[in-house]
C-alpha cells in the first residue's frame, strides 16, 4: 500500500464528522421522542398496550442498531444543569454506568482538564442562546483509555425550561487517523499536492507552499492549469492526465522550466476521482550526476590521451572499462572483445592474480607492483601494476581503479630520449664552430663536419645559390656502391634541394624517382633538402628506410643556424662596403667643406669688407637713399651667408668628430656677460630688455670656453630673433650644486607648439618652414647647442608655452 492509499480512509472519516452535527440532532430527536424512556419501562409499555407496544417495540429495535449513545440534558429553574436521560450503550462507550442522577458530574470529571473549560464555555452558550450544540472532546474513560466523543444536541421548542436532546459518537478512529496523516505529512520532507476530479486543489503540504512560495488558502478551489500554465503541453500534463484517465499510478522525473528545478514526481489516483502528487526536489542530485558524467567524460577523455593502460572493474562483473592503450596493450581489437574474455587470461601465470587481489584487499590497493601480464596472442610483457578502491557515488559499489604501465616500452622510450638528448647537445657542440665561420666558402665544409658528427648519413651535400644556379660546395657519399655525380643545376630544375628551398622547410622523398629530372642518383632510395634559408641547401640521404622525425627537425635547426650565419656574412659584406663608401663620402665631405671655407668663404669676407666700405664711403659723403639701402642690404646678407656657413663647417666638424675641446677652465659668468654685451646693440635695436642676472660669486668650470660661448650665443640670439618689441630675455648663470653649473635663458617670446619642441634640436629644423616663414635662419643654432652640451657632458631641457615664451636651461659639469 502506497502512502496515499493509506491516507484514503480520511475521506470516508471526514463525511461522517462533517455531517455529524445535522444527524446527531436527527438520531437525539428520533431517540428521545420515542426511546426517552428507560428501557424496562418500554417494555412495560409495550407489553400492556398492544398495538402501541409493538410500534414502541419496533423502533426500540431500530435505534439499538443506530451508532452512539442517546441523552436527555436539562438545566432546572435554579440553572442546576443534568442528564434526566443517557442510553444503555454509555457503560460500553463511556465505562460509565446509565445511572441519570449524577451522571453529568462523572461525566465532565473523566475530561481533560485542558479540554474541561471549552467544553463547559460550549455548554453554557448553547443553554443560554437555546441553540444547537456541537462539540468534539477527549473523554478518559475509567479503565484509562482515551477516547474522542463528538457530542451534538437540539433544543426541544415544546418543553419548558431548557431541554436538549442529543448522541454521543465515538470518533476515535477519524481523530487517530487524522493525527497518523498529519504525523505522516509533516514527516514527510517532500511536497503533497492533492487535486479533484476537476483538477482543483484539496490539499496543499507546509513543504508544497514553501516551494511554490503560496499558501493553501491561495491555491485551494484554483485549478492546477490555472495556477501553473506552463505545465501545458509538456510531459507533466500528459503524465497527470494518463493518470487522471487509467487510475494507474506512475512514477517519473522531469525538469519543470517554470521554477528551474528538478522533480521526481510519483502520482496516485483517490478514491475521490482526483489525484495526489509526491513531489521530491532532487535538483541537487541532478546536478551531482551531471557533476559526476561531466567528470567521468573528463577522466575518460584524458584517460584515452595518455599512455598508460586504465581500467575499471568489479569482483562480479570484471573489467567494466578500459581505455584505448590497455587495450592495445593486451592485444585485442576492440573494448568489447577485452570484457569478453576471462581476466584471468590477462596474467601470464593466473596463480599471481589471486595471490595480487589478497594483497590488495588486504592494503586497499597497490603500488607499482611488477607482474607479467599475457597478450592476447599469448606472448608476454612486464608491467607496473597500480590500483585503488573506490567507492561507486551511490556506495552501493566497490570498483578497483587500476593502471598498467609497460616497462619495455617505458625503457625503450628512454633509451629514444637519451639518444634524441645525446643528439641535440652534439648538434649544439658541433654548431658552435659553425656560428664563428669568418667566410662564406668555409660554411659548407662546416656544415659537412656537423652533418658527419650528428648524423652519420651516407649521403651529406651542401648547395649554395649563385645567381640563378645552385651549386654545388660539398659533397661526401660513404658506404655507397655507387656515388651520383654532383653538378651545378638551375634553379628551376626539380631537385630535393629547389624543392626545400621554395618550400622553405625540410622536404622528403620517398623515391628519387618521383623527381622529374635526368640525373642519375646511384642506389640513393631516399633524400631529405633542408633549405639554408634562401642561400642554397643541405641535402641527405641514404639507400633505404625513412627518416626519423627529430632527426628531420635537428636539420632544420642546421639550416637554421647556416641562415643566420650566411646572413651574417653578407650583412657583413654589405657593412664593409658601406663603410668603404661612407668613408669615400667623408673624405669627399670634408674636402667639399674645405673647399667651401676657401673657395667660398675668402671670397665672401671680401663682399663683406667691400659692403662695409662703402657704407662708410656713402655715410661720410652724406648719400642716402637707394644706393645706401643697397649697400646696407649687401652687407647685412654678406654677414647672414657667413653666419650660416659659419654653423655648416662648425656642424660638419661636430658630425665628423673634427671638433676638439679645450680642458681649461672658463669662467661662465664672465663668458655670459660679455656675450650679452656683444648681443645688447641687436636687442636695443628691437627694443628688448636684455638682463644678465648675477650670480654672487664667479662660477668656474674645467670647460672649452669657446664652446661654452657658441652656447651661450646661440641661445640668447635665438632668444632675440624670438621676441616681439617691448619684450624681455634674461640669462643667468649659477652653480647648481658642487658638480652642475646651471645655465638658464629665458623669453617672453612667441613660445614653441608643443608638436614642434621635438623636433627642435634637429638640423635645419624650424617651427616655421617654407617660403612664407616669419622668423629668418638656417635652423642650425639649437642643433650645435644640442652637440656641444652633449660633448661638454651635459643636459638641455627645454619649457615653453605658445605666445607667453621660452626657457632653456643646460646643466654643465662643473
Amino acid at each position: 500500500m502506497n502512502l496515499f492509499h493509506a491516507l484514503d480512509p480520511t475521506h470516508v472519516t471526514y463525511l461522517l464528522v462533517f455531517g455529524a452535527g445535522a444527524v446527531g440532532g436527527l438520531l437525539g430527536r428520533m431517540a428521545f421522542g420515542f426511546l426517552g424512556r428507560p428501557a424496562e419501562t418500554r417494555r412495560r409499555e409495550a407489553a400492556s398496550d398492544g398495538p402501541q407496544a409493538a410500534r414502541n417495540a419496533r423502533l426500540e429495535a431500530l435505534t439499538e442498531t443506530m451508532p452512539g449513545v442517546p441523552y436527555e440534558f436539562r438545566v432546572g429553574p435554579d440553572g442546576e444543569q443534568s442528564i434526566a436521560f443517557i442510553g444503555d450503550g454509555a457503560t460500553e462507550l463511556l465505562g460509565l454506568a446509565p445511572e441519570s442522577d449524577g451522571f453529568y458530574e462523572r461525566f465532565v470529571e473523566y475530561i481533560p482538564e485542558s479540554h474541561r473549560g471549552a467544553f463547559l464555555r460550549s455548554v453554557e452558550e448553547a443553554v443560554t442562546t437555546r441553540s444547537h450544540w456541537r462539540q468534539e472532546v477527549p473523554f478518559d474513560r475509567p479503565d484509562g483509555e482515551r477516547i474522542w466523543l463528538l457530542g451534538s444536541a437540539e433544543p426541544d421548542p415544546q418543553e419548558k425550561g431548557a431541554l436538549f436532546r442529543g448522541l454521543l459518537l465515538n470518533i476515535t478512529e477519524r481523530i487517530e487517523e487524522e493525527r497518523r496523516r498529519e504525523q505522516v505529512i509533516r514527516r514527510v520532507t517532500d511536497a503533497i499536492v492533492e487535486v479533484d476530479a476537476e483538477w482543483c486543489f484539496t490539499l496543499v503540504s507546509d513543504q508544497a507552499e514553501a516551494l511554490y512560495g503560496m499558501k493553501e488558502e491561495h491555491l485551494l478551489g484554483r485549478t492546477l492549469w490555472d495556477v501553473f500554465p506552463r505545465t501545458k503541453g509538456t510531459r507533466f500534463e500528459e503524465e497527470y492526465r494518463r493518470v487522471m484517465r487509467s487510475r494507474e499510478p506512475v512514477r517519473f522525473e522531469e525538469r519543470f522550466g517554470g521554477m528551474g528545478t528538478w522533480f521526481d514526481i510519483q502520482v496516485y489516483p483517490n478514491p475521490d476521482g482526483g489525484l495526489a502528487f509526491y513531489f521530491d526536489d532532487v535538483t541537487k542530485r541532478k546536478e551531482r550526476e551531471e557533476q559526476l558524467r561531466e567528470r567521468e567524460e573528463l577522466l575518460r577523455s584524458i584517460t584515452e590521451n595518455v599512455s598508460e593502460g586504465i581500467y575499471r572493474s568489479t569482483p562480479e562483473e570484471g573489467i567494466v572499462y578500459a581505455n584505448s592503450a590497455f587495450v592495445e596493450m593486451f592485444g585485442y581489437e576492440s573494448r568489447d572483445e577485452l570484457r569478453a574474455a576471462d581476466p584471468s587470461t590477462f596474467y601470464a601465470d593466473p596463480a599471481e592474480r589471486e595471490a595480487l587481489y589478497r594483497q590488495e584487499d588486504e592494503q586497499g590497493g597497490l603500488d607499482g607492483v611488477e607482474v607479467q601480464f599475457q597478450q592476447n596472442d599469448g606472448s608476454t610483457f612486464t608491467g607496473l601494476l597500480s590500483t585503488q578502491q573506490v567507492d561507486a557515488p551511490d556506495g552501493n559499489q566497490v570498483y578497483n581503479d587500476g593502471a598498467v604501465t609497460e616497462i619495455t616500452q617505458r625503457k625503450r622510450q628512454e633509451q629514444m630520449l637519451k639518444s634524441r638528448r645525446r643528439k641535440i647537445e652534439a648538434l649544439y657542440r658541433a654548431t658552435s664552430g659553425l656560428l664563428s665561420v669568418e667566410n662564406r666558402d668555409a660554411v659548407p665544409g662546416r656544415i659537412a663536419e656537423v652533418l658527419q658528427e650528428v648524423f652519420g648519413f651516407p649521403l651529406r651535400h651542401i648547395g649554395l645559390v649563385e645567381g640563378e644556379m645552385l651549386v654545388p660546395k660539398k659533397t661526401v657519399g660513404e658506404d655507397l656502391s655507387r656515388m651520383p655525380e654532383p653538378k651545378a643545376q638551375p634553379l628551376s630544375e626539380d631537385l630535393v634541394a629547389t624543392r626545400a628551398i621554395q618550400a622553405g622547410e625540410a622536404v622528403v622523398v620517398e623515391s628519387t624517382g618521383g623527381l622529374e629530372n635526368d640525373l642519375d642518383y646511384g642506389t640513393l632510395s631516399t633524400l631529405a633538402g633542408i633549405p639554408i634559408g634562401g642561400h642554397g641547401a643541405v641535402v641527405v640521404g641514404k639507400e633505404a628506410g625513412t627518416f626519423d622525425a627529430l632527426d628531420l627537425r635537428l636539420l632544420e635547426v642546421l639550416g637554421g643556424y647556416g641562415t643566420l650565419v650566411l646572413g651574417r656574412l653578407e650583412r657583413e659584406e654589405r657593412l664593409v662596403q658601406a663603410r668603404e663608401e661612407a668613408e669615400e663620402a667623408a673624405q669627399l665631405k670634408s674636402a667639399m667643406l674645405a673647399n667651401m671655407s676657401h673657395e667660398v668663404r675668402t671670397p665672401l669676407m671680401s663682399m663683406i669688407g667691400s659692403a662695409d666700405l662703402l657704407r662708410e664711403d656713402l655715410e661720410e659723403a652724406g648719400l642716402e637713399g637707394e644706393p645706401a639701402d643697397m649697400a646696407e642690404q649687401i652687407f647685412r646678407s654678406g654677414q647672414r651667408l657667413r653666419e650660416t656657413l659659419d654653423s655648416v663647417l662648425e656642424l660638419s666638424r661636430l658630425e665628423s668628430g673634427a671638433y676638439t675641446l679645450d680642458d681649461d677652465s672658463a669662467y661662465l659668468d664672465v663668458v655670459v656677460r660679455e656675450v650679452a654685451q656683444e648681443l645688447n646693440l641687436r636687442a636695443h635695436e628691437k627694443e628688448i630688455r636684455l638682463e644678465v642676472g648675477s650670480p654672487g660669486a664667479s662660477v668656474e668650470a674645467g670647460l672649452d670656453e669657446t664652446a661654452v660661448r657658441r652656447i651661450v650665443r646661440n641661445l640668447v640670439e635665438n632668444a632675440i630673433k624670438f621676441t616681439p618689441e617691448g619684450g624681455k630675455v634674461q640669462v643667468r648663470v649659477e652653480p647648481e650644486d658642487e658638480e652642475t653649473a646651471l645655465l638658464a635663458v629665458e623669453d617672453t617670446g612667441v613660445g614653441i607648439a608643443e608638436e614642434a619642441r621635438e623636433d627642435i634640436f634637429d638640423a635645419f629644423k624650424q617651427e616655421s618652414e617654407g617660403l612664407g616663414r616669419e622668423y629668418e635662419g638656417s635652423g642650425l643654432g639649437l642643433s650645435i647647442v644640442d652637440r656641444l652640451t652633449t660633448m661638454l657632458g651635459g643636459t638641455i631641457e627645454v619649457e615653453s608655452e605658445k605666445g607667453t615664451g621660452t626657457r632653456f636651461a643646460v646643466r654643465l659639469p662643473r
